[in-house]
């Protein structure tokens, strides 16, 4: 008997120990079958790390960010931003690196009233809206895409060229770009 109660408790501990492995492994599934939605047309997609119900927290807190902050700026907007079509040249994602035509042709380009539009040589693939805190040198990026969580980078310049550093705020310090600006759309070859 006492074989039978110990066989019994080992078996029951097995099957909850399976289902709470399961239950594991759903929200990554979710997240995977999110980020094909969202597809790769963005270079700096990052969101591995993120489930369905953190995107949507983080977006909600960060839509009050952005409105605040263009709503203190006046809805300011700055030429050195939104002048011309920023070209990504490279983009290092933790370890790894995608530089030159690897990049396949992505932009993003910021408008004047703080949208932007991103794709691949002349199709615009997606769009949102973005704050360019001049004075702190930080961009912050949200998607209209509700399953891409916000963005936000610090923002080095130089002339024609625009390095985007992630910040820790939405776990985006694992990667850095560098774009260049040109006054068309890039061209396949």
């Amino acid at each position: 008997m006492k074989i039978q109660s110990i066989l019994f408790i080992f078996l029951l501990i097995f099957l909850v120990s399976c289902k709470m492995d399961n239950q594991a492994t759903t929200p990554s599934v979710k997240a995977e079958n999110m980020k094909k939605n969202v597809g790769d047309a963005y270079a700096m997609l990052n969101q591995e790390d993120f489930k369905a119900g953190e995107i949507k927290s983080e977006r909600i807190a960060a839509m009050e960010a952005l409105n605040f902050r263009m709503k203190e700026s006046g809805n300011k907007s700055y030429t050195i931003m939104d002048k011309d079509i920023w070209v990504y040249d490279g983009v290092v994602k933790n370890s790894d690196m995608v530089t030159g035509d690897s990049l396949g042709g992505r932009w993003i380009d910021f408008k004047d009233d703080l949208t932007y539009e991103y794709g691949r040589y002349d199709q615009k693939e997606g769009t949102g809206k973005y704050f360019y805190d001049m004075e702190k040198a930080f961009l912050l990026l949200i998607d209209d895409n509700e399953g891409m969580k916000p963005q936000e980078f610090e923002v080095k310049m130089n002339n024609d060229m625009l390095v985007i550093v992630g910040h820790y705020t939405y776990k985006d310090n694992n990667m850095q770009a560098k774009l260049n600006r040109q006054p068309s759309f890039p061209i396949k070859k």
